[in-house]
């Protein structure tokens, strides 16, 4: 693998994990604001997330095993800020019902 091959995987990882941080802190943001163009806003970070996780995978430098644990994370993350949000938001109804 060239220096070359290895510098566009890191930028496509990091772009994929900041991306992904960013969702979900765009996400959290909208939905404790009430603000749906915030939530929609985050919606792009998750297709840059996914554009980042296409970076490393369609490449011929990884190995299938990467590649698929890739796609797999990629593809499950998008599910996670909602099933946070749903996780925290029940726990506290819960909790305030006491």
């Amino acid at each position: 693998m060239t220096s070359e091959a290895v510098r566009d995987l890191m930028l496509y990882g990091m772009l994929m994990v900041s991306a992904a941080g960013f969702y979900a802190m765009f996400y959290a943001l909208g939905r404790m604001l009430g603000r749906p163009g915030v939530v929609a806003f985050s919606y792009l970070f998750a297709l840059l997330q996914a554009l980042g996780a296409l970076g490393m995978i369609l490449p011929p430098h990884l190995d299938p095993f990467w590649k698929y644990l890739i796609a797999f994370s990629s593809v499950v993350y998008l599910f996670v800020p909602q099933g946070m949000w749903w996780v925290v938001t029940t726990f506290h109804e819960k909790e305030h019902a006491h």
